[in-house]
């Protein structure tokens, strides 16, 4: 493992034992001198909202060595570890920055051209692109996506996330081009079925949904979310008939969902 490597797991590790520590320095506050638990706030240092001032006032316990005003040997143990600890996170902090942005042995360049050609390698390229779906930036991740699917048009699961990124974009007709880009490679694909669906259903392009969840049952004939999805297109072209038999075999096939659709349509035939 390199030193780089080594430092970020001593670190880690690290940081959970500040934890326990901070946790363990709170439960004794708080039972041997709750005025000082209070005053600072430590009930609050857990706390997913807005932890800020407790965490400030933790720090200026240590460093201010408040502890001794406790008169406490126990606590002041504990604060005196704790500032040892804190100092020595900060400087192995300091050695991993400066291993990280110091020039390699071929000199400065180095690393420069290293950092340009790793975005080059094709799972570098894919990682950047869902990284930026995942931060839902929806157009840069879409330009990333073409990029890559020039090199691969094969590819069903970025298709499919460029046609969700479209999709959130209201960019309907580039959405369904890629969920139907999907379901030619992958016509098996219940995700890309129920996307196109939707993109379908929304301009009423009911024939076009029918076909398509024909072409699709004709694959996967015991797929109830399938015979579900399409009985409710035949739902909305109010052919009631039709809309009952696939929510009644729907629900032979599990969805219990169904069933209950099933005895509602019973009313409409």
């Amino acid at each position: 493992m390199s030193l780089q490597g080594v430092l970020f797991a001593l670190l880690i590790l690290m940081v959970l034992a500040w934890f326990a520590c901070v946790r363990k320095l709170s439960r004794e506050l708080r039972e041997r001198h709750p005025g000082k638990f209070d005053e600072m706030g430590l009930d609050g240092v857990w706390s997913t909202d807005d932890n800020t001032k407790p965490v400030f006032a933790l720090l200026a316990f240590l460093l201010g060595r408040e502890d001794r005003d406790l008169g406490d040997p126990a606590v002041s143990s504990l604060a005196t570890f704790m500032r040892w600890f804190f100092f020595v996170y900060l400087g192995l902090f300091v050695v991993l920055v400066y291993t990280i942005l110091s020039p390699g042995p071929q000199g400065r360049g180095a690393p420069l051209a290293s950092a340009v050609q790793a975005p080059s390698r094709p799972a570098d390229r894919r990682e950047e692109a869902l990284a930026l779906y995942r931060a839902q930036k929806w157009e840069p991740a879409i330009a990333a996506f073409d990029a890559l699917l020039g090199d691969s048009t094969r590819d069903a699961e970025l298709k499919r996330l460029r046609g969700a990124a479209h999709l959130q974009l209201r960019h309907f007709d580039e959405a369904l081009l890629d969920f139907r880009g999907v379901i030619e490679i992958e016509p098996s694909n219940f995700d890309a079925h129920r996307d196109a669906d939707r993109i379908l259903s929304r301009q009423q392009r009911w024939d076009e949904v029918i076909t398509m969840w024909d072409r699709y049952i004709a694959l996967v004939p015991a797929d109830a979310e399938a015979y579900f999805e399409r009985g409710g297109t035949y739902y909305h072209k109010r052919d009631f008939t039709a809309s009952h038999a696939d929510a009644v075999r729907s629900c032979e096939l599990g969805k219990a969902e169904a069933c209950a659709w099933a005895e509602r349509l019973k009313e409409r035939l």
